[in-house]
C-alpha cells in the first residue's frame, strides 16, 4: 500500500470515527455528552453505529502503525511509534468487540463487574495509553520542529482540560473524555501527514 492511501486511510478512518460519534448525540438524548462517555453508545439503539465508529478508529491508528514502521530513521523511536499504535488499534477493537459496564466512567452501586466489562475497560485503557506513547516516541521519531509545537501544545491542552473544568465547577466527565479523544486524533492526522517516510525527503532536525 501506498503512503499516500495510508495517509488517506488515518484521515478516512478519524473521520468516520468523529462522525459516528457526533451522529449519535441526537439520537440518544437519553445519553446527555456533558455527562457521558462515548462508550455508553455501544450499548441500545445506537450499537452497531458505536462499535462501527470503534473499528474507523482502529482503522486510522492501525494505518498510522504502518506509516511509522517505513519510517528510515531512528529505529528505537520508530520501533516504540509502531508498538505503541498497534496497541492502541488492538485495545480500540477490545472495546468495541465489549461492552462497557460503567456510567461515566464509573460501576454503579450494586452492580458487580463482568469478564466483558473487565476487558472493555482493559482495550480503552490500552488505547489511551498507547497514544501516549506514540506520541512521547514520534518527538524523536519526526524531525519537524512545527510538529512538535503542535504536540507540545496538544499536550497542554489534555493537562488543561480537567483543571479548567474544576476551576468552572463544572462536573462534566464527558467533556473531559471527549476532549482526550479530540486530541488523539489531532495528534494521530499531524503525525500521518508529517511522519518522513521512505519516499519523503528528510527534514533538517530542528
Amino acid at each position: 500500500m501506498t503512503d499516500r492511501r495510508l495517509r488517506g486511510a488515518v484521515l478516512g478512518g478519524l473521520a468516520a470515527f468523529l462522525v459516528l460519534v457526533v451522529l449519535q448525540h441526537p439520537l440518544r438524548p437519553d445519553l446527555p455528552p456533558g455527562e457521558r462517555f462515548i462508550s455508553e453508545y455501544a450499548k441500545g439503539s445506537t450499537a452497531s453505529l458505536q462499535v462501527g465508529a470503534f473499528l474507523a478508529w482502529a482503522l486510522a491508528f492501525a494505518a498510522a502503525a504502518w506509516l511509522a514502521a517505513r519510517t528510515p530513521r531512528r529505529p528505537i523511536a520508530r520501533a516504540l511509534t509502531v508498538v505503541a499504535l498497534a496497541v492502541a488499534a488492538t485495545g480500540t477493537v477490545v472495546a468495541a468487540l465489549f461492552a462497557t459496564q460503567t456510567v461515566a466512567g464509573e460501576l454503579q452501586a450494586g452492580v458487580q463487574r463482568t469478564l466483558e466489562g473487565r476487558l472493555h475497560d482493559l482495550g480503552t485503557l490500552a488505547l489511551f495509553a498507547g497514544l501516549v506513547v506514540a506520541a512521547l516516541a514520534s518527538l524523536r521519531l519526526v524531525p519537524r520542529k512545527r510538529f512538535r509545537v503542535t504536540v507540545a501544545l496538544l499536550a497542554l491542552a489534555l493537562v488543561a482540560t480537567v483543571p479548567i473544568l474544576v476551576a468552572l465547577g463544572l462536573d462534566l466527565p464527558g467533556i473531559g473524555q471527549r476532549a482526550f479523544v479530540l486530541i488523539g486524533c489531532a495528534w494521530t492526522w499531524r503525525f500521518a501527514a508529517e511522519v518522513p517516510t521512505r519516499g519523503t525527503p528528510l527534514a533538517a532536525p530542528s
